[in-house]
Formats: structure tokens, sequence, C-alpha cells
């Protein structure tokens, strides 16, 4: 006889698997220029960030806690700084050049924040707020994997009918990022594959019902496919090109090492002496630019002593100099000063 089939228990192996690693939460520093009290962890390109305002310190920056911090094992070679460059919004700035949507390539061209210039356009600058911004965001990222309305209704905790009524009003207020997705779904369903603008495919007949219709897993495929798969293609590329002008250049043999990848991330050991020239070389590898399209793609930059506590940095094209990207200190944190002094 058969055994019955027990339902599955979360034991304690299965509570630590690699997949479910606990996250860093996010905190904030405080930056200041270094001296010889800094501590070396805490220590990028001259400056130090620390846990409280100092008496020097001139600005605030977000960071990922040390705690339940995994990456930190992760470290650059002795004498080197782990520098981390990521392609940013790669899979929008990707579909607003393939939809050639006015909103979304005007905000990008301004440097604008695009999840907050996709909650105005849906719901006007008057009903803004964060909130909105992160119901865009969600909508954002979520539509491109064909999200439905009970999914984004979990994510932002509202209704269904609430959340249909956010999608509703994204493609209404964003027409040509629908056209798009659903091109890419008639693309499939017609040809039974999907082609990114690179040539890459993927054979999409099982996705087909025997009446010829695609099916809403195949529809979820299609929408991301093209946009996700070019992204791959642009990490490649850009791989290709820092391993020819960076690693493989004598110039910097033994002062650079590739760490690894993930995603859209690329990783790096830098030799402090050759940090500045190393970042901006990086930085042109990894740009990109999708022939007769507006929107560049483009990479941001974290640098710091492990894989684990990193901080963005920003970069004067002119000078190469290195500066965190920090905010101003806000009235209330210099107020958490007692007496002038830390």
């Amino acid at each position: 006889m058969p055994k019955k089939k027990t339902k599955a228990t979360k034991d304690f192996f299965g509570a630590i698997n690699i997949q479910q690693v606990p996250k860093p939460h996010p905190k904030i520093y405080f930056v200041r220029l270094a001296d010889e009290n800094s501590v070396p962890e805490y220590t990028v390109a001259g400056y130090e960030f620390t846990d409280v305002i100092m008496k020097d310190s001139i600005g605030k920056i977000e960071g990922l806690s040390p705690e339940l911090n995994f990456r930190r094992v992760f470290l650059p070679e002795e004498g080197h700084y782990w520098v981390s460059r990521d392609f940013s919004g790669q899979e929008l700035r990707i579909l607003a050049n393939m939809a050639n949507e006015p909103t979304w390539i005007n905000a990008f061209l301004n440097n604008e924040d695009i999840h907050k210039a996709t909650a105005v356009a849906v719901w006007g600058a008057e009903n803004y707020s964060a909130d909105k911004r992160r119901a865009a965001k969600s909508l954002n990222f979520g539509l491109v994997y064909g999200v439905s309305a009970p999914s984004l209704a979990k994510q932002l905790s509202v209704t269904e009918k609430e959340a249909q009524s956010y999608i509703d009003a994204f493609f209404s207020s964003l027409p040509a990022i629908q056209r798009t997705l659903n091109k890419f779904a008639s693309y499939s369903q017609e040809n039974k594959e999907i082609v990114n603008l690179y040539g890459r495919k993927r054979r999409m007949a099982n996705f087909i019902s025997p009446y010829g219709n695609i099916t809403n897993a195949g529809k979820r495929r299609s929408y991301n496919f093209p946009i996700q798969s070019l992204g791959a293609e642009i990490t490649k590329i850009a791989l290709i090109k820092i391993y020819h002008n960076i690693i493989n250049n004598d110039k910097y043999k033994g002062n650079v090492f590739f760490m690894n990848t993930i995603h859209d991330e690329i990783n790096l050991s830098v030799h402090k002496d050759y940090l500045e020239e190393v970042v901006y070389e990086m930085g042109k590898c990894m740009y990109h630019k999708i022939l007769s399209t507006p929107v560049p793609i483009i990479s941001g930059l974290e640098i710091g002593n492990s894989m684990g506590l990193l901080w963005k940095f920003k970069q004067d094209p002119e000078t190469l100099k290195l500066t965190p990207a920090y905010s101003p200190l806000s009235d209330e944190d210099k107020a958490l000063l007692t007496g002038g002094t830390n």
C-alpha cells in the first residue's frame, strides 16, 4: 500500500535555505572626511561612514546594516576596494526605448525619479504621495512580468478592485507601454516564438493552446523576455568590454581583479591607487546605447571594503574625483549634536 503523503514542514534546514538568507536592513550613515582615527572597514576613498553624527559630519547616506549581512564575508584583495556597478533601471530604460513612451523617456533623459514620474502621470501631481510612488514602483516592475490584480493587491495591501483600478489607470496614462506589451504577446501567438532586439529567441509553442491562443503564462513570458533577455545581452557585452579594457589590460595587471557578477551587477577588486581611473573606465564599458533609441543604459556606482558594506558614490567626469552621494544634514540631524561635540 503506498505511503500517504504528508504535508511538508518548515524545519531548521529549510529555514536556513540559502535562497532565503536573512537580508540586512537599510541604515543611515553620516559622512565625514576620514582621519587617523577613522575605522578602516567604514572608510572609503577619503571618507568615513559613521553610525552617529559627528561635529565634522558633512552629510548622510543610506547603506546596509552590518547585522545579518552575509555579504561582508566577500572581501577584495589586500589594499583594494570592492567596486560594484549595476545597471540603473535597466529594464525600465529598455522598455522606455522599445515603447517610445514620452513620459518615461523625458524622466530618464532629465535624470528624474522614474517612479515619481509614473505616479504623477497616473494620478496627477496634486495627488502625488509616498504611497502613490510606492504603488507606481510596483506597477513599473510588476507589469513587465504581467502582474495580476490579486498579486498587486497583496504587494500593496489594497483590495483587488483597487489594484485593478491602478493597473487600468497605468495603461490609460501610459498607452505606449500597453501597446508594446500587447505587441509582444501577439508576436508570440502568431510566430510561436519571441525575439529580442539583438536576435535572441525563445520558443513559445508550449504556451499556445490547441485553438491557437496564447495562455496567460505565455503572455507573461512574452512581456518579459524581450526586455529581460536584452538586459542580459547588455550585461554580457559590458563584461566583454571590461575584460578587454581593464582585466586583461597590462596597465592594470595585478591591480584589478574580477570578483563576480550578480544579475546586472558587476563587481571588481580595485587597488586604491587605481580606483578613480578604473571606476571611470568601468563606467564607460557599462554605458550602452541601443541603436536609434534616445535613452542610454547607464550604471550606478558603489564602493566599500567588502561586498556587504558599500556606499553610493558619484564621479566628476572631468577630474575623476569620487564623492559619496550624500544628502545634506537636516536641522533635526544637527540637533542630535550635544553642545556642538560628539
